[in-house]
């Protein structure tokens, strides 16, 4: 007789990681495909819309890309974090503050103006630095669990923007409670392919830092350590509560950017649409999908764009609700979490 018997596996090689993200992808798309197919649509509109109009169609491509950018920004954010076993929950509440930072030195004329875009992008990091960057120093000096702190702190960043916007910044020339308009030289510019600007470059960098950074820095190694064993970590003489502030800090920052990228770029003025609540669970994906590697964040955060592209036609043309894309996400994402079993455990028959 045989009965079943799990045991960690001792050594995860990186063919079998690619093998299980790969297997827990498919399995969830399939799962999405067959839910699809339940409400009327075909393989072939299937196909035409998260394939041919995301992808092979010029307007498609557009907002595809033009959404990737700060989702690439939101997602090294989670990913930097990650690196040490920071869990940031807050990605929203630090778009809100970059962006908010950004706007306050347009609106107040901060530092010349030949330089005010630089400025702005520095404030944006500052912004959303420091937003992340408090909870660190809960979490380390008063053991304030990061999940709720940084998730409280969405919301503060919310009714503060929503405080200004319907308060002191807003354009008394507009109907809605937006900020004015940024000045020609205080917003990002177009590459000359719908609404692509050259913040893709920005987010494009950060990802190539943040490797850098955790491949071959030193803070990498530390940060290396301090997630697989902080004790050990401190024994060694790692300043480990610096390690967590700084990397914390960075992907704050990060997601402050993503701010910057989202008033500066698209919508070249501040409104109650910059902080969207969906971010929270699109970074999360985005960086588990891409296992926190920041090459992997770029090609994740591609997809899940793709996704909302497609979302917005099957909402236009087939009169999908606008959950169906964060269903299919979270389908997803419990199909690759589930697949992590097989990359973690392994099961084998035994004879009694």
């Amino acid at each position: 007789m045989y009965k079943p018997m799990i045991s960690p596996r001792l050594v995860v090689t990186p063919r079998l990681t690619a093998l299980t993200l790969t297997a827990g992808i498919v399995t969830g798309l399939i799962l999405c495909t067959i839910f699809l197919l339940t409400q009327g649509l075909g393989l072939s509109d299937l196909a035409s819309q998260f394939v041919g109009y995301t992808f092979g169609d010029p307007e498609g491509l557009d907002q595809t890309l033009t959404r990737s950018i700060p989702f690439i920004l939101m997602g090294l954010s989670v990913a930097i974090c990650l690196r040490v076993k920071f869990w940031n929950i807050g990605v929203q509440g630090q778009v809100w503050a970059g962006a908010m930072a950004a706007t306050a030195v347009s609106l107040y004329d901060i530092g010349p103006a030949p330089i005010r875009i630089e400025v702005m992008f520095f404030a944006a990091m500052l912004g959303g630095g420091l937003w992340c960057g408090v909870c660190a120093a809960g979490r380390l000096y008063f053991r304030a669990n990061e999940v709720v702190t940084t998730l409280l702190m969405n919301y503060i960043g919310n009714f503060i923007a929503q405080q200004l916007l319907y308060g002191a910044w807003r354009n008394p020339t507009d109907s809605y409670p937006v900020s004015q308009t940024f000045a020609p030289g205080e917003t990002l510019a177009l590459l000359g392919f719908g609404h692509v600007h050259t913040g893709i470059f920005i987010s494009l960098a950060a990802a190539a830092f943040c490797f850098w950074l955790c491949t071959y820095s030193r803070m990498g190694v530390m940060s290396r350590a301090v997630a697989a064993n902080p004790t050990a970590a401190r024994a060694v003489g790692i300043p480990v509560g610096r390690v967590v502030l700084l990397m914390a800090t960075l992907g704050g920052a990060l997601a402050g950017l993503a701010g910057f990228a989202i008033v500066c770029g698209e919508e070249h003025k501040l409104t109650q649409f910059v902080g969207d609540p969906d971010f929270i669970f699109k970074s999360i994906v985005i960086a588990y999908l891409a296992r926190a590697n920041p090459i992997g964040v770029i090609f994740a955060a591609i997809a899940v764009a793709g996704l909302d592209t497609a979302g917005d036609s099957l909402k236009a043309f087939y009169q999908l609700p606008g959950a169906t894309v964060l269903a299919i996400e979270a389908t997803v994402l419990f199909c690759v979490s589930s697949f992590e079993f097989l990359l973690r455990y392994r099961l084998s028959w035994i004879k009694t």
